[in-house]
């Protein structure tokens, strides 16, 4: 039972690193999603798609720094 709460004890001091990496990620991830699918690149279909999974990534990163700060500040 001591290493459950040892590992209890470990996420609590690694989470605000990992909601800081989770936002940072996320949001360079947006920011280059929407230069991939800005208008002049449009053209190029695998700049679009490329746009697009850094655009789905981001939102999974930001949903990961969500979940981590609910899970961080509320159950622990």
């Amino acid at each position: 039972m001591s290493l459950f709460w040892s590992i209890i004890d470990f996420l609590k001091e690694t989470a605000p690193f990992f909601i800081a990496i989770n936002f940072i990620s996320a949001i360079f991830l947006l920011i280059l999603g929407l230069v991939l699918i800005s208008k002049k690149n449009r053209e190029q279909k695998t700049k679009k798609i490329a746009g697009m999974v850094c655009l789905s990534i981001s939102m999974l990163a930001f949903l990961g720094a969500l979940s981590n700060t609910l899970f961080s500040f509320f159950v622990f």
